[in-house]
């Protein structure tokens, strides 16, 4: 088995940019494609997850909106469905409560 060459890199040549450019400098390139990969995911990911923080938001807001609504709309239906109100509105059609009893028909 044939032993790899280790480089001797040091951090002057890192600093300089010498380990792009010198002769094994393919191996080298591949891990810089890699770590750009790497963080284009992240970027993209990161956007991806705040689209969803933004949208959740919007869909709460829109359920407390809904809930409100459902609230208001609820006491307006309770409110038709009292018999004082009911009597108020009649009235105004000049119709009242009958005073006698109703009979009840018994078919035989």
């Amino acid at each position: 088995m044939a032993k790899k060459k280790q480089s001797n890199i040091s951090i002057k040549d890192i600093l300089k940019g010498r380990f792009l450019v010198d002769d094994s400098s393919l191996r080298h390139w591949k891990f810089v494609v890699f770590l750009a990969v790497l963080a284009f995911i992240s970027i993209l990911s990161s956007h991806w997850a705040d689209k969803k923080v933004v949208e959740v938001k919007r869909l709460q807001n829109q359920v407390s909106n809904l809930k409100s609504e459902y609230a208001f709309i609820h006491k307006k239906l309770m409110q038709n469905q009292m018999r004082s109100h009911v009597a108020e509105v009649v009235a105004k059609d000049s119709i009242m409560n009958a005073s006698v009893q109703p009979y009840k028909i018994v078919e035989k």
